[in-house]
């Protein structure tokens, strides 16, 4: 299992919550931000560049994880978790 997919087994609990944090990573009117789930902040640097910290890790060790990927290919890999694993969250 490679870090996308273990942060969607980790985060994901749900359809709305996967629609929640589809629309962030895709809608351009979401330009920059950020969104906090149950284990990771996802924060949208600019339209093509996210950055995943792992909260869980800081506050139990004190040293931040954090992982930074394009846009697309969080969108790519987020897709297809939720065509692997639709029937169980939804």
């Amino acid at each position: 299992m490679n870090y996308l997919e273990q942060v969607f087994e980790d985060e994901l609990m749900d359809a709305e919550t996967y629609k929640t944090l589809h629309d962030f990573i895709t809608l351009d009117n979401f330009r920059s931000g950020e969104y906090e789930g149950n284990m990771y902040v996802f924060r949208k640097i600019d339209h093509t560049y996210i950055q995943i910290e792992d909260e869980v890790a800081f506050e139990n060790t004190g040293k931040r994880r954090v992982e930074g990927f394009q846009t697309e290919q969080v969108a790519r890999e987020l897709e297809r978790y939720w065509e692997a694993n639709e029937e169980r969250l939804k």
